[in-house]
């Protein structure tokens, strides 16, 4: 059976759909390590690797503070929707994986505004608008998303699906196509785990294929960038 009340809080790590739980009724802690493997840039070849602190707050009213979510607020207090903002790191394009057509891209903070709502307690529809990316900060893109999950006693193995719309300046600074369009399509595993006491798991494998469609309907070769992973232990204090 299908279900989504064990979703975990975990976010793309390509892509910026997210998946939040309500508001805890008192605010709530949790602390622990990463693992991270994230593509350097959607197009690139070069993945970062890294070991980093993980943290995340929740307060009863919706503001959290996560380095799996960012700095955000959620208005719900039900699992059947989810709605907010958010801001989000953004790492680019590294000097090593820029070109003459393709530019480097610093990091920043992303602003997001997310909506999901969940249909017949099965299927999640995920949605966001993002603003800031590409080299000016002029990039904008949609995103949507569904998301289900196959839950147990202790944990539940989830599997997503979406897609991204990007404008001109988005498209042209991370694919190189200079018109809007459809940018790309992703899959997603998601997992989470108790573990004994305060203690448990969770994380999340994506792959992502960049569409090159130009203007005259002419395209390159569909491109999957490295997957991305993320791998989270958590103590709830």
């Amino acid at each position: 059976m299908l279900a989504l009340g064990c979703l975990p809080a975990a976010v793309r790590a390509w892509g910026s759909l997210i998946l939040l739980e309500p508001p805890p009724q008192t605010d709530s802690l949790s602390m622990g390590a990463s693992y991270w493997r994230v593509p350097r840039s959607p197009d690139g070849i070069h993945a970062d690797r890294a070991v980093l602190p993980a943290f995340d707050y929740e307060r009863h009213d919706g503001i959290f503070v996560s380095t799996e979510t960012g700095l955000g607020y959620n208005a719900s207090q039900t699992d059947q929707w989810q709605a907010g903002v958010r801001l989000w790191p953004q790492f680019g394009r590294s000097r090593q994986d820029s070109s003459a057509e393709l530019p480097r891209i610093g990091p920043r903070m992303q602003g997001q505004g997310y909506a999901n709502l969940l249909l017949a307690d099965v299927v999640l529809v995920q949605s966001a608008i993002s603003a800031g990316s590409g080299q000016g900060r002029g990039g904008v893109q949609a995103e949507w998303g569904l998301s289900s999950a196959i839950p147990w006693s202790t944990g539940m193995l989830g599997v997503g699906a979406a897609a991204t719309l990007g404008n001109r300046v988005f498209r042209r600074d991370y694919t190189g196509v200079d018109q809007a369009g459809w940018t790309d399509w992703s899959w997603t595993l998601s997992l989470d785990q108790k573990l004994s006491g305060p203690w448990h798991m969770d994380g999340q494998w994506q792959r992502a294929q960049i569409l090159r469609h130009g203007a005259n309907g002419a395209s390159g070769d569909p491109a999957w960038h490295p997957s991305a992973l993320l791998l989270s232990l958590w103590r709830d204090w």
